[in-house]
């Protein structure tokens, strides 16, 4: 009994596995940016892409910094999506999204302020 409750949980875990990104918080603040970063598969490799945001410099953007990012796996494969500059406290983030082998790559991206 308890090997196949252990097994029905460990194939919960598996089937549920995506690569979705949340640092920061959203809690009553404004949405600065929100793309799709939709890209086809490539047949036996990975798919590699980098996305790069910066605050633009005006003056109702002064003295505001990123208060948090959702990086939203919309294919549920085990993709990923990391942080290689800037992020949560800067005026700029840098991410790089990789999509499972031979799959395509699928995120929806919310930068808030």
């Amino acid at each position: 009994m308890k090997f196949a409750t252990l097994f029905i949980l460990s194939l919960a875990v598996i089937l549920v596995n995506c690569g979705h990104t949340f640092m920061g918080t959203n809690v009553q603040k404004q949405l600065l940016y929100r793309t799709t970063a939709k890209y086809s598969a490539n047949m036996f490799t990975k798919r590699i892409e980098y996305m790069n945001y910066t605050m633009p410099n005006l003056p109702a953007y002064l003295g505001r910094y990123i208060q948090g990012f959702l990086a939203y796996d919309m294919t549920n494969t085990g993709a990923s999506c990391n942080v290689t500059g800037g992020g949560v406290g800067m005026n700029f983030l840098h991410l790089r999204m990789k999509s499972d082998r031979g799959k395509p790559l699928n995120y929806e991206i919310f930068i808030y302020s």
